[in-house]
């Protein structure tokens, strides 16, 4: 029995609504790998070449928001106890992140950097992601709940919208160069509140609820959790500050004002490490490995990214956004996947009829030895792309393509897998009236038939 008290399930939403991201972000994880293969090596050289920008965006739109957009859609009205609006604007959505995520890599990796791609891209994107996140403010802005997750994911909605606006700062300089713009300045800005701010945040947001649920641990203290989170906030906003301020050029300008949130990532970690440890269920399944690969390789992360005022080597700051994005983001949501997928299957197709006919249990949905293997595969991608880091080798970086490749495909399987199964007719509920036809007497009659 999962601990869904103080969840809205009944506000849940269509399965099709969460399930097309769910369904579309395996196939760019393919893409991603399958760059990966054919360049090798070459997407390591440096951050701002057009092919990397666009492999990086691959990863970061197109795999990990498809993913977020459809679990935000699906855990608000769960969580906040308010239904998102507009659900029509859903569809459009997910079509529109799609044609601008693909645009965007068309338009970077075309030879020269085509306009016309990047141009649409703009377009798609900002038309998708606005699509997103307006009703998603709404609803979290009405939301009558207080659990400090809804707070989570109104921060990550705060940052994904700056995210937004300098993104299409970004393309519209790189596509026509009408803007005089420090790119390095932005670009700082933009990843810090885009993988940290957005990203970060609504992982850690939703863990407040998640890690109870799904492992059995004590609840998440209110009040801790809140704390996490003013530390985060505090550095979302003066990092961009001391960034403004010079930070640039002296780089432990940013890295004081990012100390409230280094320290509240601290107490989240800290706090975790306890939760863990005195959980109810003391198993080790494959997604709480995730979670625990997840958090060495984030914790790797900002070490090596409070080194960055002491060395300029470009290997090092590679390192830290791929032990981030790929070490720490990718798979706690894969994580979050094997328990999501299966659980929301269960609910929308089998729950009502539990006690009434035989219903599969929800392991019954999810592929445990395939989903055993998409582990190690991603480790062993993760493992791989450090390695092509510090060592520049080429067939190691392609070996991470393929480990990729690997990962995409059994995302997909797993979701055909929990759909495959499809729900017993319901039988027919007896007529209670007609129990009760015989135990009464009929009324007496007179002698023409009629009642006296």
């Amino acid at each position: 029995m999962l601990p869904t008290a103080g969840l809205r399930i009944d506000q849940a939403p269509p399965l099709h609504l969460p399930f097309r991201f769910f369904g579309t972000a395996p196939l760019f994880a393919l893409l991603t790998g399958g760059m990966l293969i054919f360049q090798g090596g070459d997407l390591l050289l440096a951050p701002l070449l057009p092919v990397t920008i666009a492999t990086a965006h691959l990863t970061v739109l197109g795999w990990l928001l498809m993913v977020i957009c459809g679990a935000m859609i699906q855990m608000i009205p769960v969580l906040a106890g308010i239904p998102v609006p507009w659900p029509r604007l859903v569809p459009w959505v997910h079509g529109l992140l799609t044609l601008g995520t693909l645009s965007l890599f068309a338009g970077l990796t075309a030879d020269p950097v085509s306009p016309l791609p990047l141009g649409l891209s703009v377009v798609a994107l900002t038309l998708g992601i606005s699509g997103f996140l307006v009703p998603i403010a709404i609803a979290l802005v009405k939301a009558p709940a207080k659990h400090p997750t809804v707070n989570g994911m109104r921060l990550a909605m705060i940052c994904l919208t700056g995210t937004l606006l300098l993104g299409v700062v970004f393309l519209g300089e790189h596509a026509h160069g009408f803007l005089d713009v420090d790119r390095r300045l932005l670009l700082g800005i933009h990843l810090f509140w885009g993988l940290i701010g957005t990203m970060g945040t609504l992982i850690i947001g939703v863990s407040f609820q998640m890690l109870p649920m799904f492992y059995m641990t004590p609840a998440f203290p209110n009040r801790t959790a809140n704390r996490i989170l003013a530390g985060i906030a505090l550095s979302m906003l003066l990092v961009p500050l001391a960034l403004l301020a010079g930070g640039v050029d002296h780089p432990w300008l940013p890295l004081a004002a990012a100390l409230p949130g280094i320290a509240a990532l601290m107490l989240y970690g800290h706090q975790v490490r306890q939760m863990l440890h005195n959980r109810k269920r003391k198993w080790v399944d494959t997604t709480l490995r995730l979670w625990l690969f997840g958090f060495a390789c984030g914790t790797t992360s900002l070490l090596l990214m409070a080194l960055w005022p002491f060395t300029d080597s470009e290997p090092w700051r590679f390192l830290t956004g791929i032990l981030y994005l790929f070490g720490w983001v990718a798979p706690v949501i894969l994580g979050m996947l094997q328990k999501i997928i299966p659980f929301l299957v269960w609910f929308h197709r089998f729950s009502t009829l539990a006690g009434l006919v035989e219903i599969p249990m929800m392991d019954d949905l999810s592929p445990e030895k395939p989903l055993r293997a998409q582990m190690w595969l991603m480790i062993a991608s993760v493992a791989s792309l450090i390695l092509a880091t510090l060592t520049g080798w080429d067939p190691v970086a392609r070996l991470a393509g393929v480990g990729l490749i690997g990962v995409g495909a059994i995302s997909g399987y797993a979701l055909w897998f929990a759909l495959r199964i499809t729900p017993p007719k319901a039988p027919e509920m007896p007529d209670f009236a007609s129990f009760f036809k015989d135990s009464f007497p009929p009324p007496p009659q007179g002698q023409d038939g009629t009642n006296p």
